[in-house]
């Protein structure tokens, strides 16, 4: 099951039909989120909070879960550029549409990403004093799988 919700779950019916799910050895969720970047000043501590409390019901739930943060989505073609994988809050560039939808397919079946949450954006130059974080780079690729060796080094329960 996929969920692209940037504002968390907000309702208790939605969590309590999310807690029906079967569970498995594969992820049996997958929650987009989103970073914070892109979001209008204004509302974005509001969406964060939100975001916050959908992603901590998700992990409460027991279910094999993956929470995907995309930068700012972008309407392009996928598989173009290198994605950087991280876990530190420190995403700001985009992402496409397409890039995103294709971890989400590949998560489903990748036993590193259950129980992930992790950031994703395009590759970008660090900012000055920034360089010295270790972040995953990986171009998408049709024909092998980066999503296993970019997760491999992450976090779970995060």
């Amino acid at each position: 099951m996929i969920v692209s919700n940037t504002e968390g779950l907000k309702k208790e019916s939605n969590v309590n039909h999310v807690c029906g799910c079967q569970t498995g050895q594969e992820t049996d969720f997958i929650l987009v989120s989103c970073t914070g970047s892109g979001i209008e000043l204004n509302r974005r501590e509001q969406v964060l909070k939100a975001k916050k409390a959908g992603e901590d019901s998700l992990r409460r739930s027991g279910l094999g879960y993956t929470i995907i943060r995309p930068g700012p989505l972008m309407e392009e073609p996928g598989g173009q550029r290198a994605l950087i994988f991280d876990q530190g809050n420190r995403i700001s560039q985009g992402i496409s549409c397409a890039d995103v939808a294709d971890i989400c397919v590949k998560a489903l079946h990748d036993s590193t990403a259950r129980n992930k949450s992790f950031d994703v954006c395009y590759e970008c130059v660090a900012e000055p004093g920034k360089e010295l974080y270790e972040l995953v780079a990986h171009l998408p690729d049709k024909a092998n799988n980066y999503l296993t060796p970019a997760l491999s080094v992450l976090e779970k329960n995060t």
